[in-house]
């Protein structure tokens, strides 16, 4: 049997899909049953874990609370909880914190030490990758990873047998090798449709790819200065190369448009993480049964997103939050709804033991083994999260330049790098960016 959600206060619709590949599902404000207690939870993604959460109740019969959900949009959620806690105002009892702007929420002072009593999280338990991006700077487990979040190369078979000879995994693979190859080949698309299919959706599309292929690298030095120009530069550099050689369409990253482009025939290739199957892929292109690939990146298969969660200092639901995060993400039985519900591979040791974890495949990818693919050549491989307080300000203004440029095709590379670091300049006046 369901349990109710308290759906509340739609704080912001204006969901960012790209930042944890999440959809909205429809949604209709039920009433709370009885007088139980509640959990709070701020989320951008209700819905998402509807089916882990019913499972938890299901094999929780005695459990006397539920969840009360509070819409937040993905963008919003960071400086909501830094308002909430300055204030002294509402906040959730379980904390939510996305990869992009981590850093700047693991700064606040409001998360339990999962390491400490009652808790007693063992770190052990999780796969070693994982365990720089959910510790804060004293070295202490705050978070628990909700999925592992391998990211790689899709692409419709169809087109890629029209305009590149071949849909075989393999053979693309080692035909794009560099960022050269994308422009070489984008190139010979473009021509050979008449303009009306390209390689990639957009400039967003590559910046972003290339931005999370360099996220093992700091945004700030052993100084305290934001040093980026290194690692910013070559996006540029690419974005315009690749421009140029029109192998970028014009569509901004999550419009209605890229939204379309998934089914109608005018783009090859779309960056994707593990989530982009169930939260791009079969809802944009329900049609495209067996007309799906997946292969490794010019640059290496890299990470995507990735939610962790934890508890509220503050809170006075300690005990339900995390019997419920630790049946969720630590258990067995949460890992199989995790998977099946939501696509999402947990990043706890033992499950890999089982080799049927891994396998399996989607009906849009046809026979490929897509789950093996992604969690034993991909995810192995991808570069440990490195954290800062400036990263989701750093992530702003490069994809705010990344536009810019794919306004204006007479900007140059050494242009976006100056008004790069004008924005970024603006928003953090007082930090020397290098």
């Amino acid at each position: 049997m369901k349990r109710k959600r308290l759906l509340t206060a739609m704080v912001a619709l204006g969901v960012t899909a790209g930042l944890l590949g999440s959809g909205i599902h429809s949604m209709a404000e039920e009433e709370a049953s009885g007088d139980k207690k509640k959990i709070v939870l701020w989320t951008w993604a209700t819905g998402q874990f509807d089916a882990v959460q019913d499972a938890y109740f299901e094999s929780h019969p005695d459990a006397d609370w539920e969840f009360e959900e509070v819409v937040v949009a993905a963008e919003d959620y960071l400086t909501k909880l830094q308002q909430g806690y300055a204030s002294g105002g509402d906040m959730p009892d379980l904390l939510m914190a996305e990869m992009g702007w981590r850093g700047s929420a693991f700064a606040l002072d409001i998360w339990e030490n999962l390491e400490a009593e009652p808790y007693n999280f063992d770190r052990s338990l999780l796969l070693d990758s994982v365990i720089s991006s959910i510790t804060n700077d004293e070295d202490q487990v705050i978070g628990v990873e909700n999925a592992l979040n391998p990211a790689f190369m899709m692409y419709k078979k169809d087109l890629a047998r029209e305009y590149l000879g071949t849909d075989d995994r393999a053979e693309l693979e080692a035909m794009f090798q560099t960022y050269d190859d994308y422009a070489e080949w984008g190139a010979k698309v473009y021509e050979a449709s008449g303009g009306a299919v390209t390689l990639f959706p957009g400039a967003q599309d590559i910046s972003n790819m290339m931005m999370q292929q360099k996220r093992n690298i700091n945004n700030v030095d052993e100084n305290g200065d934001v040093n980026v120009t290194e690692k910013v530069a070559p996006v540029f550099e690419t974005v315009k190369k690749l421009s140029d050689a029109h192998a970028c369409g014009q569509l901004a990253q999550y419009s209605t448009e890229w939204s379309n482009a998934f089914a109608d025939g005018s783009v090859i290739f779309f960056p994707g993480a593990s989530w982009s199957v169930t939260f791009w892929v079969e809802p944009y292109d329900p049609e495209g049964i067996d007309n799906w690939g997946m292969f490794t990146p010019a640059g290496g298969g890299f990470g995507w997103g990735g939610t962790c969660y934890g508890i509220y200092k503050n809170s006075e639901m300690k005990e339900e939050a995390w019997d419920f995060i630790s049946w969720a993400l630590l258990t067995d039985e949460g890992a199989k709804y995790m998977k099946e519900g939501s696509g999402f591979f947990l990043p706890v040791k033992s499950l890999y033991e089982d080799p049927e974890y891994t396998k399996g495949t989607r009906p849009n990818f046809g026979d490929q083994e897509i789950n093996t693919f992604m969690m034993e050549e991909i995810a192995p491989n991808i570069p440990e999260a490195s954290l800062s307080i400036y990263d989701n300000l750093v992530s702003d203004s490069v994809n705010m330049v990344v536009q810019m440029m794919a306004a204006d095709a007479g900007m140059t590379a050494e242009s976006a790098m100056d008004e790069f670091m004008m924005d970024l300049q603006a928003k953090i006046p007082d930090v020397t960016i290098k």
